[in-house]
């Protein structure tokens, strides 16, 4: 059954995109059909860290000068990217016209995937929300510092409240101290569960290392460029654990939802 998964942080430099793109990476080589969603729809950065100079961007969809399937490019094999423009165009400049076009132009290629990874912008616009909302599973990204967990439950509130969405799993990254974070998580986990009514389950940490950084500049992602890492050797079993939650119908605006509850 195919996935469309959102990655959602409440603040940037958390390193969600790096998070997206190796993940897509991994999941293609298992021989999967992968399409990665650039959705920070004014800066743009998956193309930079898979190191490719994608001939057009959703900018040109949104313009209207080609439709959206001629807008995505093949990256690697079984690996395809929706690449978006850099400081152009926000999705939130966007009128409800063009964003039900848009909706509407990606619900026809989710058939065509086994997986939809959505990268989306950082914070909680309106738009971007809406976005998130749409899909199976919703992922939040954070660091262990306290600004990123209220941003990160900021997120959760709105999505869960405005759209019913129940079920959300955490990945945290940056961590410096493994013990320390599995700690302060489990107290927030309690608070987010209590307050919000949900279920958030943790899915994976990541550690500091200098090699994520040292793999942007290079424009080649961790899973080639240091596979020996161990932000890379975590990727599989964050993998594994996406694959085998189950596919919830949930109340929100139910673009992309092939699973539905009997009615």
């Amino acid at each position: 059954m195919n996935r469309v998964i959102s990655f959602s942080s409440g603040k940037g430099g958390v390193g969600k995109s790096t998070l997206v793109c190796n993940l897509g990476l991994w999941l293609a080589a298992q021989g999967k059909k992968v399409l990665l969603i650039d959705g920070d729809w004014a800066l743009g950065k998956l193309s930079i860290m898979l190191g490719v100079r994608p001939e057009w961007t959703i900018e040109q969809v949104l313009r209207g000068e080609i439709p959206l399937h001629k807008a995505i490019d093949s990256v690697r094999e079984n690996l395809d990217l929706l690449a978006s423009p850099s400081g152009l165009i926000g999705f939130e400049e966007l009128n409800e016209a063009t964003r039900n076009q848009l909706y509407f132009e990606l619900e026809q290629l989710e058939s065509r995937y086994d997986y939809i990874l959505l990268d989306h912008g950082s914070g909680v616009h309106w738009n971007v929300i809406q976005f998130a909302a749409a899909s199976h599973q919703h992922v939040i990204v954070t660091t262990p510092e306290p600004t990123s967990f209220t941003d990160a439950y900021a997120i959760m509130k709105i999505l869960s409240r405005r759209f019913d969405v129940r079920d959300f799993s955490l990945v945290v990254t940056m961590s410096q101290n493994e013990l320390q974070t599995s700690k302060t998580i489990e107290r927030y986990t309690e608070v987010v569960e209590r307050h919000l009514n949900v279920r958030l389950r943790m899915l994976e940490t990541f550690s500091w290392e200098s090699v994520v950084g040292d793999s942007i500049r290079r424009r080649q992602p961790l899973m080639e460029s240091f596979p020996s890492s161990s932000f890379a050797k975590r990727i599989p079993d964050l993998a594994n654990q996406l694959e085998a939650q189950e596919l919830r119908p949930h109340g929100g605006i139910n673009l992309f939802q092939t699973v539905r509850a009997n009615r």
